[in-house]
């Protein structure tokens, strides 16, 4: 198992009890020995191995265990917001994992994504129709990136669109860390009638590489209570409406 994790610097308990044939309870008895010996961390779901530099890298197993309890308060008021036959973009990243979870169980919904994980949450729901644009697949965020699926997004339209960031900066903009992402995120507000930011508040004032938008493209701004309070008065002076949770 360590070699597996050398390779892939992190993995879910599903995917290890498929590599190695095993059941879950035998994969976590293992992880737990394991533990005591090797560079991993064990989080809910998975594990990640630490002793590398690519340790800090961004995982969807890494972004599944950070500010978790944030991150589902985020989820459950933007799935408060949809109605009966809406159609909506759900973004890549854990938060979107989160509010595909929280879908609504009692009305007709139809899904626009590009991310497996996401499209995993949807598929299982028989009150949803899913719309999954497909390409290249990056495992470490789980997004499918391709010309015909940029195009998928740009043909639909969309009433409301749950949008990630990893970075939220007054002067630069909402950034994300993977540079193929920008032009998915772009499209899909394009593609929506409003625009919804979902995000955890330890991602205001922070800066990454790939720029797609700015706090004026979205209609509605949906984080939790450790906003920093200069971004409250931002906020608030371009006219946003703001739930924090």
């Amino acid at each position: 198992m360590i070699l597996y994790l050398q390779e892939h610097h992190s993995a879910t308990i599903q995917a290890l009890a498929d590599a190695f044939s095993v059941s879950h309870m035998t994969i976590r008895r293992d992880m737990e020995k394991l533990a005591k010996e090797a560079p991993i961390k064990i989080i809910h779901g998975g594990v990640i191995y630490q002793d590398s530099s690519l340790a800090e890298h961004y995982t969807m197993t890494h972004a599944r265990s950070h500010m978790i309890d944030e991150k589902k308060r985020i989820a459950k008021k933007a799935a408060e917001l949809i109605e009966p036959d809406d159609i909506i973009v759900i973004d890549a990243g854990s938060t979107g994992e989160l509010i595909a979870r929280y879908l609504p169980r009692d009305y007709h919904i139809t899904v626009i994504c590009y991310a497996l994980n996401i499209a995993s949450e949807v598929s299982r729901r028989s009150n949803c129709t899913l719309i999954l644009s497909g390409g290249l697949y990056h495992e470490s965020s789980m997004v499918f990136e391709s010309d015909e699926g940029l195009e998928l997004i740009r043909r639909n339209r969309a009433k409301k669109a749950f949008v990630t960031a990893s970075g939220i900066s007054k002067k630069l903009g909402i950034t994300c860390s993977n540079f193929f992402e920008r032009t998915t995120k772009r499209i899909a507000l394009e593609s929506s009638l409003t625009g919804i930011l979902v995000a955890d508040s330890s991602k205001f004032g922070e800066i990454q590489t790939g720029h797609f938008s700015d706090l004026e493209d979205f209609d509605i701004i949906i984080t939790d209570t450790g906003l920093p309070e200069e971004f409250y008065q931002e906020i608030r002076d371009k006219g946003k409406k703001l739930f924090v949770v």
